[in-house]
């Protein structure tokens, strides 16, 4: 009796780690925000010359805000995204509107999320990266950013196509790849020495 009561009293909060990661609703959902974000920022900064340097901002964090959710999902370390990240605010500060600067935007992303997150061989990343991001920035250059509604739409794109990330080559649920719950753990070890006297 002690045994099933324990047992299904796990049932749900396992249940419930496997279903709160949806990486595939979360990228969508982060690049419609990015979008409607980068759109009404283009709006109201257009006339002041600020649209280069808010362009990029938005871009900055849209990729630290979705390197945080790859970390949470694989269950990397978190200090391990913070150089990318730096190198990337470095860059983008000094020239916010070169092409080269979305390049190493683009980069960085592909970097965060294959090689550190969710590493597989170099060969295996780089073509679903050259797949997956290289086809999303060729989209953008093809879409023609140049108002803030092209570039809302043109992010909300780009983010259609890394949700094709979780579909194609990382289907299974994220929450299998983090490490295990101590406390959860350190709650089964009572349980069964409890269940032993």
């Amino acid at each position: 009796m002690g045994a099933y009561a324990a047992q299904g009293g796990r049932e749900p909060r396992e249940g419930d780690m496997n279903t709160n990661h949806q990486p595939v609703r979360t990228t969508l959902f982060l690049g419609g925000l990015g979008g409607l974000a980068c759109g009404l920022a283009g709006w109201a900064g257009a006339g002041w010359g600020l649209w280069p340097w808010m362009s990029f901002g938005i871009t900055w964090c849209l990729i630290a805000v979705y390197a945080l959710m790859l970390v949470r999902w694989s269950g990397r370390s978190l200090p391990a995204v913070f150089f990318p990240m730096l190198v990337l605010a470095g860059v983008g500060g000094a020239m916010p509107t070169a092409g080269l600067t979305f390049g190493l935007a683009l980069a960085i992303f592909s970097w965060i999320r294959s090689g550190i997150c969710y590493p597989r061989s170099v060969f295996l990343s780089l073509v679903r990266e050259a797949i997956l991001c290289g086809g999303g920035g060729l989209c953008l250059m093809l879409w023609g950013l140049s108002t803030p509604v092209s570039w809302g739409l043109g992010i909300w794109l780009f983010g259609l196509i890394q949700a094709l990330f979780f579909i194609l080559f990382e289907p299974a649920s994220p929450s299998a790849a983090r490490p295990r719950d101590p406390f959860d753990h350190a709650l089964q070890r009572i349980e069964a020495l409890l269940e032993d006297h």
